[in-house]
């Protein structure tokens, strides 16, 4: 089964992550909960197990920089498939 990784971060750090990410993310934490919430619901659909993953604004900074990385959502959402993935080897 494939699974799907959904970045959770707090309602605090989301303003950091919009201003570093801009407009891929939306206006706000409520808005980017509704969002994360479709984006769950249509994995579950397609018969995808959902892993969520918590983000923290500063790892993510680190991540980008040590891998050469444009600070983007493409970047977020990797950065929580990588995070999830070593959750997984634990």
């Amino acid at each position: 089964m494939d699974s799907f990784a959904v970045p959770v971060m707090s309602e605090k750090q989301y303003q950091s992550f919009r201003r570093e990410i801009g407009p891929d993310l939306a206006d706000t934490y409520d808005e980017w909960l509704k969002f994360l919430g479709d984006k769950r619901a249509e994995a579950i659909r397609r018969g995808e197990s959902v892993i969520e993953v918590e983000v923290d604004f500063d790892q993510f900074i680190a991540f980008c920089g040590a891998q050469w990385r444009s600070r983007d959502l493409k970047a977020l959402l990797d950065f929580a498939i990588e995070k999830a993935a070593r959750k997984k080897k634990k």
